[in-house]
């Protein structure tokens, strides 16, 4: 349950450079203190993207991700980031995210099969979303079976909305099917008024084209 696919968007206009994030917290779960850490990916060599890689391509099916070397190749940018989710100092998982002037959309999270069935999923989006200045974005499958619904109320018992407005995913490589998703919010941005213009800008600066 602890993999989730989210959204991203952005536009050019208003861009700002990302001041990202490097935050700590630490909890009591079974009388145990766990110390969770979420961490920037600064290089494109850092050998921790050897494990994030891992888990992303277990994680989520090849119509709901890019190749990873092009997730490499975004880090360049001044828009996207990769974060690790370390739990005691050790890899537990990663979030990929786009942030802009007025949103953030978290493309990617997921906890790696290692480190699942602790809570961790729960505490370090928690604490990621806490710390945001502005909302977030996401993407989820459509609520058509039992894990799906379950991974919708996962992100509304942490302040997320469900939007009802028709969305699809674009193909991440040419020739591949547009995906029947949904988008959901965290945070003040009314989809009831912005939802083409969002939906627009997810189209053009996530997948590179136009709706």
């Amino acid at each position: 349950m602890e993999n989730y696919k989210f959204a991203q968007i952005g536009d050019f206009f208003g861009v700002v450079k990302i001041q990202y994030l490097h935050v700590k917290f630490e909890w009591n779960y079974r009388n145990m203190k766990q110390k969770i850490e979420c961490l920037p990916v600064a290089s494109q060599t850092d050998p921790l993207l050897e494990r994030v890689e891992q888990t992303y391509v277990n994680s989520f099916p090849p119509g709901e991700r890019r190749d990873f070397a092009l997730v490499r190749d975004l880090m360049v940018t001044e828009v996207f980031q990769v974060y690790v989710l370390l739990r005691e100092a050790q890899y537990a998982g990663f979030i990929t995210a786009w942030q802009w002037h007025d949103f953030m959309y978290v493309e990617h999270f997921a906890i790696d099969e290692s480190a699942r069935n602790g809570g961790i999923g729960r505490e370090a989006l928690t604490l990621f979303l806490e710390r945001l200045p502005v909302p977030v974005v996401l993407e989820v499958e459509m609520p058509t079976d039992e894990m799906s619904r379950r991974r919708i109320g996962f992100y509304q018992r942490l302040g997320f909305v469900l939007d009802e407005h028709a969305y699809r995913q674009p193909p991440y490589r040419p020739g591949e099917s547009w995906l029947d998703m949904r988008l959901m919010t965290y945070g003040n941005l009314d989809l009831k008024k912005e939802f083409e213009t969002i939906k627009q800008r997810i189209y053009r600066q996530v997948y590179g084209m136009n709706a």
